[in-house]
């Protein structure tokens, strides 16, 4: 007999889009589930429009409660699912009609802790970037982790996965914090056994402007920068063989923030920035071309501008990101901006 699958949706002031990812996920060739649509302290129509959904599909289990934010939200969902395996879903965001047919066959196949697909990347309508090779990849928990650091194949999103739910057991999204994705993924990743990768798309990912990584403000890359140093430090001596990989994943985050910061002139963000920069200097002097190779042109070049005079090559940086935005926009995928 199939397993049963809790997914978890985070719900807040989505009306526009919300019956969307709720038909996507009620609709899948996957029957065997319990939808868990959290409201979270909504204020407009979205809690309305999530339990006139319970009321036709007996396997929609609504939670009302006040706003806590995204983290708080999938942590009242994970407390409350039944079922063997847990996944998430966005709730702006929509699925093919097989994704959770397809991650629980790769699970259940491959006896994985963790599976994925991957994902179409949405901005204004236009398709700006997808991973389509069809290639299965059976990692054991560092090849896993190592592919999380590159940040290419695997990225540490919460949506396009489903999680054994006793992976779970010890383990919450850290409330307060945004990116909380970042930090929850890598721990998830090292209570696992095997992770399983089908690179086909599966997930529909709408990247929106007003969302919490298109907001330009002090505590999004506050936090940002947080995590990727605690990060950096937790792994740091921990895993030998794989410490180029989180070296350099500090390195290109690094590179994005100070991308941000030069963009839209976060002042109070490039403060926060400069405790960071020590670190990243140490990387550099400590891997040299071993590293700086495997960097893209871009990432290549701010990081260069960035070790010359990080306070006066900022206008140069902020020039060239615009430039490699709107090609991204255009449907480059290879940027992380």
């Amino acid at each position: 007999m199939s397993k049963l699958i809790s997914i978890i949706v985070p719900v807040y002031n989505v009306e526009k889009y919300i019956s969307r990812c709720i038909d996507s996920i009620i609709n899948q060739t996957y029957k065997n589930i319990e939808v868990i649509l959290v409201d979270d302290g909504s204020k407009d129509n979205s809690g309305k429009i999530c339990d006139d959904y319970s009321k036709k599909d007996s396997r929609i289990r609504v939670i009302h409660k006040v706003n806590g934010g995204l983290s708080d939200a999938r942590n009242h969902g994970i407390q409350i699912a039944t079922g063997d395996y847990i996944g998430f879903v966005d709730s702006d965001d929509y699925i093919e009609e097989d994704m959770f047919e397809t991650l629980y066959n790769l699970s259940e196949e491959n006896e994985a802790d963790i599976s994925i697909v991957s994902f179409y990347e949405y901005y204004n309508g236009k398709l700006i970037g997808v991973r389509d090779s069809k290639e299965k990849l059976i990692m054991n928990k560092i090849d896993a982790i190592k592919e999380l650091l590159i940040d290419n194949r695997i990225q540490s999103y919460a949506w396009n996965k489903l999680f054994k739910k006793e992976l779970f057991e010890k383990q919450r999204f850290p409330i307060g914090k945004n990116f909380e994705d970042i930090a929850t993924t890598l721990l998830l990743f090292e209570k696992s056994e095997k992770v399983v990768l089908y690179e086909e798309p599966k997930y529909y990912y709408l990247r929106r402007d007003d969302s919490i990584i298109g907001v330009r403000n002090t505590k999004t890359y506050t936090d940002y920068l947080e995590v990727i140093y605690d990060k950096y430090i937790y792994l740091k001596d921990k895993y030998p063989e794989i410490e180029i990989y989180n070296a350099y994943n500090y390195v290109i985050n690094m590179i994005w923030v100070y991308s941000i910061i030069s963009a839209f002139n976060l002042e109070d963000v490039y403060e926060k920035f400069k405790f960071n920069y020590t670190i990243l200097e140490e990387i550099i002097n400590a891997y040299g071309d071993n590293l700086t190779n495997k960097l893209d042109y871009y990432n290549r070049a701010v990081l260069y501008m960035l070790l010359l005079n990080k306070d006066v090559s900022r206008e140069s940086v902020k020039v060239l990101y615009k430039t490699y935005k709107e090609k991204r926009n255009n449907g480059e995928f290879s940027l992380q901006i």
